[in-house]
């Protein structure tokens, strides 16, 4: 009898997906972290690249402006 439940317990250990599994507990934490690192690197690069446009405006505009 111990052997039945061995094998289902071994033929679920190398699911990384299934939610009853419970030998990956960190593994939920480390897809919520990549992808929550995801959105905060891409917010960060859009605020990084309107800073650069409105930086280039007033560059270009006092810099053509004067002429």
């Amino acid at each position: 009898m111990n052997n039945g439940n061995q094998n289902i317990n071994n033929s679920n250990q190398g699911s990384l997906l299934n939610a009853n599994n419970r030998n990956y507990p960190l593994f939920g934490i480390a897809i919520s972290g990549i992808l929550l690192t995801t959105v905060y690197t891409a917010v960060l690069a859009s605020q990084l690249m309107a800073t650069k446009n409105k930086v280039n405006y007033l560059y270009y505009n006092e810099k053509f402006r004067n002429k």
